[in-house]
């Protein structure tokens, strides 16, 4: 991977975005963007947008979801402990013990989300996962009075944890659901502004907002820019480690390229076209059939306009929407090479479209 690309990579994952405060990770987005795009423009709820060859035909939508899950202030008790609501998808058991910031109005504050020792736990009783409202934060504060004054209810929060490589190809992070996304799109946008091969479709890179909360800035951003194909940029659970059940889940590997989904939201006749284009140009793409566990910006996408053609290409992750998310970059890479490819072979004029 470019050194260049890598760090912005980088940059965007240490950017605090939370669904429904994605502003400083949209910004490093967009002057990133403005550097390969012909335009960038953002709406209302900050989803941003770059286009390149805006008077091609026709529109491809490439499309990443900036926000990551969280958490917020819910509640401050008399002795300044911090009790929070999930932004997202957050799973209870896995929060504690946690370095959190908490984005308050004259700054950061860290906390800890606290832990009884396993020395004071009563163990004649079976151990069982905390719930959410039972969880908390404690910033070291003496009582609810000063707690107060460094924070407030509503205040977002968000995991401490930074980006690390294991070695040269594996990377742990938090966010990488879905700043890999938004990465890969503006990827494929600057690898196409410098090709030497004739661009006949215009391409927008999309950075859309509030996925993790109900796709809600994906139904924006389409409605916006009213494409003639949308493809989400997304991760995927790869089912390569212990305890995981390929014969209910699939079977995804870490390493062994992007996957592409079948069924449901995803245009047959659109990712016939991907799969053939990668076979062409011999990259490899790992299919999966569409899940039943969750929803991407795809289904926000295809009922839009009366029904734009859609697809999922999407990047192995193992430990989606923890501190510890893990991908192997050159599955990303890969995706960026099978969607560039694609534009490039995009007639002019080109429509999706099953045939009855």
């Amino acid at each position: 991977m470019r050194k260049e690309s890598l760090d912005f990579l980088k940059e965007l994952l240490s950017a605090p975005s939370p669904s429904g405060f994605e502003s400083a990770g949209q910004r490093i987005w967009c002057r990133y963007a403005r550097k390969y795009a012909d335009e960038v423009r953002t709406d209302a709820y900050g989803n941003a947008v770059a286009v390149l060859n805006p008077g091609g035909d026709p529109k491809i939508m490439l499309d990443g979801h900036a926000d990551e899950i969280g958490l917020m202030v819910k509640y401050i008790d008399d002795k300044g402990f911090i009790y929070f609501q999930p932004i997202g998808g957050v799973d209870p058991s896995v929060v504690r013990t946690k370095r959190v910031d908490i984005h308050a109005a004259k700054g950061i504050v860290r906390g800890v989300i606290g832990a009884k020792a396993h020395h004071l736990q009563d163990r004649t009783k079976e151990a069982k996962a905390p719930k959410m409202h039972e969880c908390f934060i404690d910033i070291g504060a003496h009582d609810g009075k000063e707690a107060r004054k460094k924070v407030s209810v509503g205040d977002p929060i968000t995991f401490a944890e930074t980006c690390e490589m294991l070695d040269k190809n594996i990377m742990v992070a938090r966010a990488l659901d879905d700043r890999i996304g938004t990465w890969a799109a503006i990827e494929v946008l600057r690898l196409l502004s410098s090709s030497k091969n004739k661009l006949n479709c215009a391409v927008y890179a999309s950075s859309s907002c509030q996925e993790e909360v109900g796709l809600v800035g994906a139904t924006m951003t389409v409605f916006n820019v009213k494409p003639d194909v949308a493809i989400a940029l997304e991760v995927t659970h790869a089912t390569d480690t212990p305890g995981i059940d390929a014969k209910q889940f699939g079977e995804v590997k870490m390493g062994s390229g992007p996957t592409i989904s079948i069924g449901r939201e995803h245009h047959p006749v659109l990712v016939n076209r991907l799969q053939a284009v990668a076979e062409t140009k011999k990259i490899k793409l790992q299919t999966e059939a569409f899940s039943l566990n969750s929803g991407t910006n795809a289904m926000a996408f295809h009922k839009a306009e009366g029904g734009i053609p859609s697809a999922l290409i999407s990047v192995p992750n193992r430990y989606m929407h923890t501190t510890v998310e893990m991908i192997d970059l050159r599955d990303l890479q890969t995706a960026v090479n099978l969607l560039g490819a694609f534009c490039l072979d995009i007639k002019q004029g080109e429509r999706f479209k099953v045939k009855i």
